[in-house]
Parts: C-alpha cells; sequence; structure tokens
C-alpha cells in the first residue's frame, strides 16, 4: 500500500491499531470515522506535550494534510513528511496478499498511488511541511 506519513517519539499512531482498538478488528472500514477522530485527540495531546509522534497514516489528499499541517504550526512544531513510493503493481500483490478484511479495492489503490505520486517533496513543502522526504524502494 502507498503510505504518506506525516511525522509531527513516543509512539506511532496507525489508523489500524485504532480500529484495532475501537471495534476490535483493524480492518474494519466501518469504525475508520472514529479511528480518525481518536487519532487527532492523540495528536493534539502529543502536540501540546511537546512530544514526537509518528503518525501513520495514508494522507494523499491536500486537504487531509492541511489539517495536520495546520494542527503542527498551531503548536510550533515542525512536521515532516516521509513518501513511500513503490511501484503500483507492488501495492497490488502486496494488498492481495492481506487478509480479506483488509484489502483495499483495486480502484481505490490506483487512486491512492497517483495522489501519492502528485504529492512530490517540492509539492508538500509548498503545502507548508517543514521537510518532505521519499523513501524510494526499488520493487
Amino acid at each position: 500500500m502507498v503510505v504518506l506519513e506525516s511525522v509531527t517519539a513516543r509512539g506511532v499512531n496507525g489508523l489500524d491499531s485504532l480500529r484495532e482498538q475501537i471495534g476490535g478488528d483493524e480492518g474494519d472500514q466501518s469504525v475508520t470515522p472514529a479511528a480518525v477522530v481518536e487519532q487527532r485527540i492523540l495528536l493534539e495531546k502529543h502536540l501540546s506535550e511537546g512530544t514526537t509522534l509518528y503518525l501513520d497514516s495514508t494522507n494523499v489528499e491536500v486537504s487531509v494534510r492541511a489539517e495536520l499541517v495546520e494542527q503542527a504550526r498551531r503548536h510550533g512544531r515542525p512536521i515532516v513528511a516521509v513518501r513511500f513510493l513503490p511501484h503500483l503493481d507492488t501495492c497490488r500483490a502486496r494488498n492481495s496478499a492481506r487478509p480479506p478484511n483488509r484489502r483495499v479495492p483495486d480502484d481505490v489503490l490506483a487512486w491512492q498511488h497517483s495522489l501519492a505520486l502528485a504529492a512530490t517533496p517540492k509539492a508538500l513543502i509548498g503545502e507548508g511541511f517543514t521537510a518532505a522526504h521519499d523513501l524510494v524502494t526499488p520493487l
């Protein structure tokens, strides 16, 4: 899966683990809205405390990233994006190997991949990130 992480170190705050905590199944997409709310609450807590948090999310949409940038700025904190860019075929192969409840529909996977490709480090800096890095994968 394509992942764009916003790094804002005390722990990793990912939607999968939050879905597991809330609904008992990390693949249960029906609890994603509640997991996102919880993720934002945890992020606010860490930013307020001045601790570092790794926010593991597929933040491929500009509007979602804008909220994260704004939240970090309110606390005077840097926010760094790390973009993972495996080939789409690699994403599809890894997705097909996931348990059925964790698979992403192919059209959604392709959409996420295209948006991640468009979120270049230059574009991310333009969005207000302090720094942006690509982790290039040979796969």
